[in-house]
């Protein structure tokens, strides 16, 4: 089997006008698999990026005050979505949730507590359409696996019983 092109996965964010870059990008990691006997690491495409002159160059930033506050904030994120809250009722046993939830809101994405966010009309269909597209972006990820054969079934079951939440 050999590679036919590249592309950007879906919902990856990048700068504008660097989709256009993906065959370059895809072309120049793969030149650098090779160049390490197979192996392609971070560090391997950190160091390649840093000289000036390398299709992957401007995909860092490489203001270290804003790649320090970029990382911070990744950190935050990160730190906020490993939150697991406890509830608890007197009828039923102690339950383990994530305590926070991604809101994609497109003017001002941000966090919000689970139960509060599944609560809500609105932010309850942009949790479920976030789901829906991570399972199918997982689905196409490992669509190549015979081992998933039979949960991909059941997910195709599922979608021809359930409305899968969309974008209107």
């Amino acid at each position: 089997m050999r590679i036919a092109g590249y592309e950007f996965a879906e919902g990856v964010r990048f700068q504008p006008g660097a989709e256009k870059d993906a065959k370059l990008v895809g072309e120049h990691l793969e030149m650098l698999r090779q160049r390490y006997k197979g192996e392609l690491t971070p560090e391997d495409v950190l160091d390649d990026a840093r000289h000036d002159n390398s299709p992957l160059h401007s995909f860092f930033e490489w203001n270290d005050g804003a790649a320090a506050e970029q990382y911070r904030l990744q950190q935050a994120r990160g730190l906020i979505r490993s939150v697991v809250a406890i509830y608890v009722s007197e009828d039923k046993p102690a339950v383990r949730h994530r305590a926070y939830v991604h809101i994609r809101e497109p003017s001002a994405p941000h966090y919000r507590e689970s139960s509060h966010a599944m609560s809500l009309t609105k932010t309850r269909k942009l949790v479920l359409q976030q789901a829906w597209r991570e399972l199918q972006a997982w689905r196409q990820r490992y669509r190549d696996l015979k081992e998933f054969a039979e949960l991909f079934d059941v997910i195709d079951e599922v979608e021809k019983h359930l409305k899968p939440p969309r974008k209107h």
